[in-house]
């Protein structure tokens, strides 16, 4: 399974999963990119999970057809200390979220 963590996320989200291949947008060369570049690079390149904390990216974006499925954490910052209660729900979620569709966490 090939998981991206958006750039606006602390790259130690990757730690939460263990048994994937898991990069972050600026590991993978795409750091800046504007969302709609973005997503439809990640289309391109076939991964299945996209985790992001922008909710807003939801009503700017269209996700069905893509071949990813989108998670957007719901956090009051994106700081890692008030992120790192999410790994277990997070790491349950990737199990069942179907590409093209948005989960939202919690």
């Amino acid at each position: 399974m090939k998981i991206i963590i958006d750039e606006c996320l602390p790259k130690r989200v990757a730690y939460f999963f263990t048994d994937q291949d898991v990069w972050t947008v600026p590991q993978i060369g795409l750091a800046g990119y504007k969302d709609t570049d973005l997503l439809n690079e990640l289309n391109n390149r076939k991964i299945d999970i996209f985790i992001t904390i922008d909710g807003n990216i939801e009503y700017q974006q269209q996700f069905e057809n893509r071949v990813f499925a989108t998670i957007i954490i719901r956090s009051v910052s994106n700081r890692f200390s008030d992120l790192k209660h999410f790994g277990e729900i997070l790491t349950e979620v990737i199990q069942t979220i179907e590409p093209g569709t948005v989960t939202h966490v919690p």
